[in-house]
């Protein structure tokens, strides 16, 4: 995306003069916030503590007395007890009563603290927690009573009797005066099993019971020491609180408060700091855009007058009237503009004669050259190529599309397959054909690229005339057939009589002439088999071989061909061997296939050295098979790996004969079953042919081989 030099000028104008701002105003709020929260939660603590303490402080100090009591109880009779627990009474006003109780429960005596006003009834407290576990042998009992909200104290007193007390825990809390916290927290006193007992005046009963179910709430009971931490409340919103437990009680007292009340001010100060941020930046894009508008306005003029350079158009100057360095920048643009023009000038006379020799070379030559840009547009086409592609000779051709300008459909497709093709060596052969001849063309592109650039500028199509070497090769190949038919019955006689002789049908014959007819019947075989394969060779370029397909073993076939040539390979006492599947069934011509292994087999009896192995083999995937021939010979060098396929190719100084047609025919039987025939080898070590072609052949209703999956239940 272009985005013009104003914008980023007073882009970065307002980010160097307003980012460090917002950051350091940003860090600075934040930890204002910090000291706020740290100063809320202290206070928060201490609060705690206080009111924690002075609770302790009352149960202990009640708790102190009854126990000084109790033990001048234990040395008194009745009267001299009741005398002295009416005395603690009035001394102590937080006891509001203390009673002696039975074993069973019942209260025995009772006596009421002047100041409580409260009934004399005796009651039995044998359902009483306290009163069971003092029974149990606890020391000393403490629960919050939760109808009167009184402390009751419960201790054991002589052998049967328990010592109830209770202290004004009412009166207590109402001395401690609890107030909010802040303009929304509140203080609450828990006890020991989680229910709020005391919260402040102005706070109702249900916020102050919702406090039991807060989460520091609940955590506070369980402490064992002072602590504060932020939580959220049933609502969700944040909350900033403190707790500290009250030992006497088992409870906790817990202090909280909103965290957004408690940040009130540090928020006030974030959004006054967010409006001066937006002033500031306000003033600053404002300078920034007129400060960057003085810059780019001479910017702008000098590009206009590039731009007219650029389009050829060397008159116009360009006019800065400011004084400082763009003004100077744009005197020396107008200096340069005067001399590119008059370099201009001086190059014009020679492109044009620089052009004219190249159109005097492009169209003297008998070859067509046609030039494109890498988009396709032609450039130069010469009078050759222009007779190849069907363009009259003086139609204009340059800045138009190269398919555009093709007219005939046989052409244009071959012409834009080799325009778009990347292959290295990559043609394709063009037939043109007029009222009295035929021209045949080999079709080509190459790279054109200019010195010092490895990007090309566009693609070269040439058109060379191969019509004289397809001639030939015809005049060859005609020449080759008629002397291989006229060859092929003489030697089928020559061999039948030599077979005949072997026999010694026409009459008995000795070992040094048996010897010698051996020695004709193979040379018999080899020159038929060369004419075979020249015959062969000719029916598979006019297309006229027929592959038969038919469910065929090819073990079978490989160790039929090893016996029949098994006898060529004695001379060398070569061994040979048959390796892999006993039953390899697959559809194919059988008599291609035992083409093939003859071929190959013969091609490595010729290549193998006096007592070489020769290892035939088999193998199955489930959809192809692959077999192969391997040799003991001298191996094939890596660069006629591929063309020992091609016709009458033959390694240089290997001197083993034949027409170099039998491994070109290996190709064809491969390619006829949709497969691939190759070669590996390793120089010294001997060489290996591979040919591959799927299981399941079967020939379509136009008679073409493809292949069909297997039937239902049918074994790969």
């Amino acid at each position: 995306m272009r985005i013009r030099l104003v914008y980023k000028f007073v882009g970065v104008l307002a980010l160097v003069s307003v980012l460090p701002m917002a950051l350091l105003g940003w860090r600075l709020i934040d930890l204002g916030q910090l000291g706020v929260r740290t100063v809320i939660m202290e206070l928060n603590l201490t609060s705690a503590d206080k009111i924690a303490s002075e609770f302790n402080g009352f149960i202990g100090s009640g708790d102190a007395a009854m126990r000084s009591a109790m033990g001048a109880l234990a040395r008194m009779d009745w009267d001299n007890k009741q005398v002295l627990l009416t005395t603690l009474l009035e001394a102590r006003r937080e006891i509001t009563q203390v009673s002696v109780v039975s074993k069973d429960g019942t209260e025995i005596v009772k006596v009421l603290s002047p100041y409580s006003g409260g009934s004399g009834d005796l009651k039995s407290y044998a359902g009483a927690a306290g009163f069971k576990a003092v029974r149990k042998g606890a020391p000393r009992h403490l629960s919050v009573d939760d109808k009167t909200r009184m402390a009751v104290l419960y201790y054991p007193f002589g052998k049967d009797l328990a010592l109830r007390a209770e202290l004004d825990l009412p009166a207590f809390i109402a001395s401690l005066e609890l107030t909010k916290t802040g303009a929304e927290g509140f203080p609450v006193i828990i006890n020991g099993s989680g229910k709020v007992i005391a919260w402040p005046a102005d706070i109702s009963p249900e916020a102050a019971a919702a406090a039991a179910d807060w989460e520091i709430s609940k955590n506070a009971v369980k402490a064992l020491s002072s602590a504060s931490s932020d939580f959220r409340d049933a609502a969700g919103h944040a909350m900033l609180g403190a707790y500290s437990p009250i030992s006497e009680l088992g409870g906790a007292v817990v202090v909280a408060q909103p965290e957004a009340t408690a940040y009130k001010y540090a928020m006030f100060m974030r959004s006054q700091a967010v409006y001066a941020l937006l002033l500031f930046l306000a003033v600053a894009i404002g300078a920034g855009w007129v400060l960057s508008r003085s810059l780019t306005r001479p910017i702008t003029v000098l590009t206009r007058a590039a731009e007219r350079v650029a389009a050829g158009d060397f008159a116009g100057r360009a006019e800065v009237t400011t004084s400082d360095e763009l003004r100077d920048l744009a005197e020396t643009f107008n200096t340069m503009v005067s001399q590119l023009k008059t370099y201009s000038d001086m190059q014009v006379d020679r492109i044009i004669r620089e052009q004219k020799n190249t159109e005097a070379i492009l169209f003297s030559t008998e070859d067509g050259i046609l030039m494109a840009d890498m988009t396709g547009s032609v450039q130069v086409a010469n009078r050759k190529a222009r007779s190849v592609l069907g363009i009259q000779p003086d139609a204009p051709v340059e800045g138009r599309a190269l398919a555009d300008l093709v007219s005939a459909e046989s052409i244009k497709e071959p012409v834009m397959d080799v325009f778009a093709s990347t292959k290295e060596n990559y043609f394709r052969e063009v037939e043109i054909s007029q009222e009295q001849s035929h021209r045949f063309f080999k079709c080509f592109a190459t790279q054109i690229t200019t010195p010092g650039r490895s990007e090309p500028i566009g693609r070269l199509i040439g058109f060379y005339d191969i019509t004289l070497d397809k001639e030939l090769a015809r005049i060859k190949d005609e020449f080759l057939h008629s002397i291989t038919h006229d060859l092929r019955n003489p030697m089928g006689a020559i061999k039948g009589f030599v077979e005949f002789m072997l026999k010694e049908i026409p009459g008995p014959v000795n070992e040094a002439q048996k010897k010698m007819l051996v020695s004709i019947d193979r040379a018999a075989f080899r020159l038929l088999g060369m004419i075979n394969n020249i015959l062969d060779s000719a029916k598979m370029e006019a297309g006229k071989m027929e592959i038969g397909l038919a469910p065929v073993n090819l073990r079978d076939v490989a160790s039929r061909v090893n016996s029949l040539l098994e006898s060529l390979g004695q001379r060398k006492h070569i061994t040979f061997a048959l390796e892999g599947a006993e039953q390899l069934v697959v559809s194919a011509d059988a008599g291609l296939m035992e083409r093939m292994f003859t071929n190959l087999i013969g091609n490595a009896i010729k290549f193998t050295p006096d007592n070489g192995t020769i290892t035939t083999g088999l193998s199955d995937d489930g959809d192809h098979v692959t077999a192969w021939v391997r040799d003991t010979g001298d191996g094939i060098p890596a660069e006629y790996l591929s063309k020992v396929f091609e016709k009458f190719e033959q390694v240089k100084g290997q001197k083993a004969g034949g027409t170099g047609l039998g491994l070109t025919i290996c190709k064809y039987v491969a390619t006829a079953h949709l497969g691939k025939v190759w070669a590996e080898s390793e120089p010294g070590k001997g060489a290996k042919f591979l040919f591959t072609f799927p299981k399941h052949l079967a020939k379509d209703g136009t008679g073409r081989v493809v292949v069909q999956p297997p039937a239902a239940g049918e074994g790969a």
